[in-house]
């Protein structure tokens, strides 16, 4: 059988499982793929690699491809996708110092998971009286999850993430060290690098993307248009592969089979502590605590997780559009139809017995609790999609959605704190 070279290229992060155990478990080979792995150690070196062809498809943020499809950044239109790699996945780390701070601010707030952005609003309006510096939020690339999500939990709190605090851009790999040295005050980054913060003594988790956006997407298998349309048939065995790889990964007992992939110094080159708890969703940490009931903290193939819904693209969209990065009247239906591709999953899919969806949107937000979707060629169970702050996102209204939204003035947003108070917390 003579098997097809393919090199796809990855970040050194937790949810590249899927892709990992595909190679080390000969999935690819039995597909009829002979896959090289190259890992980058930023995004923007990951897409640069994409763009150029130096690779054939990547491990990509959602966002990426989104933003390509919309014709923003270095490779307009240049990418698409017909597979997402998993669900959650990322939390958000802060500081000792700044945990601590928002628990002398906010002590009430802080008990209550999960945790909202108050405390952190209290300490900012503190530092701000103070006429301290703003404090600085890393996140891994500015189209991405992370920063949507980083950007949603600040909003949801009344903090503009945009005047309130400093955001920059730190590859995965450096936010652990530039959190060690106070270059930074948090960040949002996918694992091992909020367990390693934790486990390290110089940060805690204060709350998981999962608990932002219940199962919302976050990697993308990625490739360029034109392997899409002149490969077809190498590109349905690439998602062949995943689909199968992907469902012996999110079997709880081969969780600690592929934490010991992953851990290996061709993928994170971290310990097995470190991303075994990113895997199996236990012993996660939020809020200073250690909790074991996260089993949904990475989902890599239930709930129909491999499935690229346009509704998905078009609540990315939304935020670009929210947040000055595409333009009012962007159109979103062309602009999901152009990024995610669910008749090629659906073609690599069915004939190897997976149930698939048989609509491209579904309105997000509305399950609070697990739900059964029958618009499928047979039910599949889904987990709650529950945003943070209650809302439903109805992708055939994003208008409307986003007129819910406002971001007012410092003033009028955060909560007064008069100048002898601000003193007592600051000491």
């Amino acid at each position: 059988m003579t098997h097809t070279p393919l090199t796809i290229g990855f970040a050194r992060l937790s949810d590249v499982a899927t892709i990992a155990a595909a190679k080390e478990r000969g999935t690819f080979e039995a597909f009829g793929l002979d896959v090289t792995l190259t890992r980058f150690q930023s995004w923007a070196a990951l897409r640069d690699a994409l763009g150029t062809g130096a690779i054939d498809a990547a491990h990509m943020l959602s966002p990426m491809v989104v933003a390509s499809a919309a014709g923003l950044g270095p490779y307009p239109g240049a990418f698409t996708s017909a597979f997402t790699l998993n669900l959650n996945g990322n939390a958000i780390t802060v500081s000792n110092s700044l945990f601590s701070a928002m628990q002398k601010a906010a002590p009430e707030a802080m008990a209550h998971l999960p945790l909202t952005a108050s405390p952190l609003a209290a300490v900012i309006n503190i530092r701000h009286l103070l006429k301290q510096p703003p404090l600085t939020f890393a996140h891994v690339y500015p189209h991405s999850m992370h920063a949507y999500e980083l950007r949603y939990w600040l909003s949801a709190a009344g903090i503009d993430p945009d005047k309130d605090v400093r955001l920059v851009v730190s590859p995965p790999s450096h936010v652990l060290d530039a959190l060690s040295i106070g270059e930074i005050d948090g960040y949002c980054v996918g694992e091992p690098w909020n367990t390693a913060a934790y486990e390290s003594g110089v940060g805690r988790t204060l709350i998981t993307s999962g608990e932002i956006w219940s199962n919302g997407p976050e990697k993308m298998l990625a490739v360029r248009r034109e392997f899409a349309d002149t490969k077809h048939e190498t590109h349905l065995q690439l998602l062949q592969a995943l689909l199968t790889s992907a469902a012996w990964v999110d079997q709880p007992e081969n969780r600690l089979a592929a934490a010991n992939i992953v851990s290996g110094p061709a993928y994170t080159g971290m310990g097995m502590d470190k991303v075994a708890a990113s895997l199996t969703g236990e012993n996660r940490q939020t809020a200073g605590r250690i909790r074991v009931d996260m089993p949904d903290f990475n989902v890599f193939h239930r709930y129909a997780a491999n499935f690229p819904w346009r509704s998905h693209a078009i609540w990315i969209l939304s935020q670009m559009v929210r947040w000055g990065e595409a333009p009012p009247d962007t159109d979103y239906a062309e602009v999901a139809s152009r990024a995610f591709q669910p008749d090629i999953f659906r073609e690599a899919a069915l004939p190897l017995g997976y149930a698939c969806p048989t609509i491209d949107l579904k309105v997000e937000g509305a399950h609070t609790v697990p739900w059964l979707m029958t618009d499928a060629t047979s039910p599949i169970a889904f987990g709650p999609d529950r945003f943070m702050d209650g809302r439903i996102f109805d992708p055939t209204d994003v208008d409307t959605y986003l007129a819910g939204f406002d971001i007012r003035a410092r003033e009028s947003r955060l909560a007064p704190i008069d100048e002898v108070q601000s003193s007592e917390l600051a000491k």
